[in-house]
């Protein structure tokens, strides 16, 4: 029963993990099509469940790009908070 039990929880933190790197994923999608909006929204909802610094920065590149320089400050200022040796080559998107 207990063997069953820890598969089980296993199982389920397995599925949560690969779903949130989809979220990231699909954010990653969003913006190379150029679809910032869609980047940042996705983005967002990936970043309650999991602070990353990767997410942040790209939210911040998306808002630049439309032209929201506030809010692509914050993101970039977030990004700092999290990892502050964080740059452009730890995002590792290629187009």
């Amino acid at each position: 029963m207990k063997t069953r039990l820890m598969f089980l929880i296993v199982a389920l933190l397995c599925f949560a993990a690969s779903a949130a790197s989809a979220d990231y994923a699909a954010g990653v999608s969003f913006y190379k099509k150029q679809h910032y909006a869609e980047c940042i929204r996705e983005l967002q909802a990936y970043t309650e469940k999991t602070p990353d610094p990767r997410a942040y920065y790209l939210m911040g590149y998306a808002s630049y790009k439309l032209r929201d320089f506030s809010g692509a400050r914050e993101y970039f200022n977030k990004t700092y908070l999290l990892d502050p040796n964080f740059g452009p080559s730890s995002l590792e998107i290629t187009k």
